[in-house]
């Protein structure tokens, strides 16, 4: 969490000057974008985990001025490091200076990348599970072929996993989070 909120300190001046109201900003409203960003899942103080660092970056193709979809796709590091994988849209509300909010969704697959440790039981096999984030943000304004935003939402995952048990053979577990998602990231177009 302090290496979140640091990174959100330093880059608060970047966000300032990204208001700048110069009439030179460009604007680009159809095409190809990509989102990067850093966040944190937070989950309750009962939690094993109550901070989870997200890494995620979005692949969409802007429609026009309100619509853009894509794919998503990251690294997310839970009891056992997952890759999410699925389609996500946004919908934007723009203002006259090029800043606004929006709101997005994506949902789909995250593939586990490692087997789960559960305390002294071997883990015979982890598999991945759905996921479903939706999110309200803030893309700010910048004169360059980039823009800064900042979104906080819901975030859900799941993930299973089979485990030996000396009385039974094979038991089958499945894990859900439910967390509230704060990003910051950078907009490239």
């Amino acid at each position: 969490m302090r290496t979140n909120l640091s990174l959100l300190l330093l880059l608060t001046p970047l966000l300032m000057w990204a208001q700048n109201d110069s009439d030179s900003s460009i604007s680009k409203e159809t095409g190809y974008f990509n989102y990067t960003s850093l966040g944190s899942l937070i989950g309750s103080k009962n939690d094993d985990k109550t901070y989870i660092t997200s890494l995620l970056m979005e692949h969409n193709y802007q429609f026009n001025k309100t619509i853009a979809a894509g794919i998503v796709t990251g690294v997310e590091w839970l009891d056992v490091t997952v890759l999410p994988l699925g389609p996500n849209l946004k919908v934007f509300f723009p203002n006259r200076n090029a800043s606004g909010f929006f709101w997005g969704t994506s949902g789909g697959y995250a593939i586990a990348l490692e087997d789960m440790e559960f305390w002294d039981y071997e883990i015979i096999d982890t598999k991945g599970g759905a996921f479903f984030n939706t999110e309200f943000g803030y893309i700010f304004r910048s004169n360059q072929n980039f823009n800064f935003f900042l979104a906080a939402g819901y975030r859900y995952h799941e993930f299973e996993f089979t485990r030996k048990d000396w009385r039974l053979n094979e038991v089958e577990r499945k894990t859900s989070y439910n967390r509230f998602s704060i990003r910051i990231g950078v907009r490239v177009f």
